[in-house]
This record gives structure tokens, sequence and C-alpha cells, in this order.
């Protein structure tokens, strides 16, 4: 392996196991998830790689799953010909925050 080789590999981001992050590979754009017109779109093939990779989002802002943050409500929504998922979570400092992934590559 040489020093661009290095460089160029991909490295969890904080929070994230080695073996969420070898399985997602960052398979999202869009928004920040705040709301549904700036939701977080998620790129998969299944509906597993898919909440892996909506996983992966909310810990890459949050930390370890069930330790940083825990999942209290989980809803879908179908809007035209888009499908999103609603997660609303609590933070280990009580903050309770809701994101919205577009997951219409997997669910629609």
């Amino acid at each position: 392996m040489g020093l661009l080789d290095t460089f160029r590999q991909k490295k969890p981001r904080r929070g994230i196991s080695k073996a969420v992050a070898m399985e997602m590979d960052e398979e999202w754009s869009g928004g920040d998830g705040i709301d549904m017109e700036h939701a977080v779109v998620i790129h998969a093939r299944d509906w597993r790689k898919g909440l892996a990779d909506q996983y992966a989002y909310i810990s890459s802002l949050h930390g370890l799953r069930s330790r940083d943050w825990l999942i209290e409500s989980q809803e879908s929504l179908h809007e035209g010909k888009r499908s999103y998922e609603i997660f609303v979570i609590r933070t280990s400092d009580g903050a309770r925050l809701r994101y919205y992934f577009d997951v219409t590559s997997f669910h629609g």
C-alpha cells in the first residue's frame, strides 16, 4: 500500500463501529435531515443497507447508538413519488431530535 492509498482510505466517523463503517460507504446525499425539504437522501440497494446507512448518518452526528442516542419512534411517509422515514431520537444529554430520510431508492 502506497502513501497515496493511505490517504484515500475512508476512515470511520466519530462513534461508528468499524463494522458499520465498512457496511456503509457514505451512501447518502441531500440535506441535513432537519425537515422533509432537507431530507437526507439514502442511496441503498435494499432496506437492510438503507437502515444501516440511516443509523450511520445519525451516529456520525451523535455517537454510538444505544449509548449516545436512542430511537424514540420511527414512521414512514409517502409524498407523491417519494418515500420518507422519520426518526425521533433522544440523545444522552436529553435532547429530542427529528431526522427525515428520503428512502425512495429502496422503498420506492
